[in-house]
């Protein structure tokens, strides 16, 4: 078996592009991602999700003090 940087481009391409002789268990991660197009996880990507949360938690905490409001409002109101 050929060492990958004896290999030209097209042998390359051949052996780990779409179609490839290589089956996709065979491939490392950084392989499978080049050969369907997918971007690897990015620094902004960690951050967005981060984000994400941060705004999920905002909800919630202003959810709380709406019902909290809530019941003060039918408590004095009923009370």
């Amino acid at each position: 078996r050929m060492a990958d940087s004896s290999m030209s481009a097209s042998q390359l391409r051949q052996r780990y592009g779409k179609g490839g002789t290589l089956k996709d268990s065979e491939l490392s991660a950084s392989q499978l991602r080049a050969r369907y197009g997918v971007q690897s996880n990015s620094r902004e990507f960690s951050t967005s999700k981060q984000a994400d949360s941060n705004s999920d938690a905002v909800m919630m905490a202003v959810g709380a003090f709406g019902v909290v409001v809530l019941f003060y409002f039918l408590y004095s109101y009923f009370g």
